[in-house]
């Protein structure tokens, strides 16, 4: 069974077109590299529009990641230029983020 693994980061409403732009930059292509090895089923990264929490100074992303196993998530976060992109992340969050995980128990398409 997959797994799927949901991270919702917070980040400074003035900092969001540079997070999201150093993102597309230094993760994506990442995360392209690990599709094509196999090591990421699907993969989304978007900025939250509407929910619970609308605070307008906290711009909240949304990462979903399913990977095939919990070998294929340790190897990216042991990956060592995810973990230099993670530390440069944490200067646009003013909180910790949110995250999830674990086995897909019903999936659809």
């Amino acid at each position: 069974m997959s797994q799927l693994n949901t991270i919702v980061i917070h980040v400074r409403a003035e900092q969001a077109e540079e997070f999201e732009r150093r993102w597309a930059e230094e993760e994506l292509p990442r995360w392209k590299q690990f599709h094509t090895e196999g090591k990421f089923i699907s993969a989304r990264f978007y900025r939250s529009e509407f929910g619970t929490d609308e605070r307008p100074e906290v711009a909240k992303y949304v990462i979903a990641v399913e990977v095939p196993d919990m070998a294929a998530h340790a190897a990216h976060d042991a990956d060592p230029g995810f973990q230099e992109w993670d530390r440069e992340a944490d200067r646009y969050q003013p909180e910790a983020p949110l995250v999830y995980g674990g086995d897909i128990l019903h999936s659809v398409g």
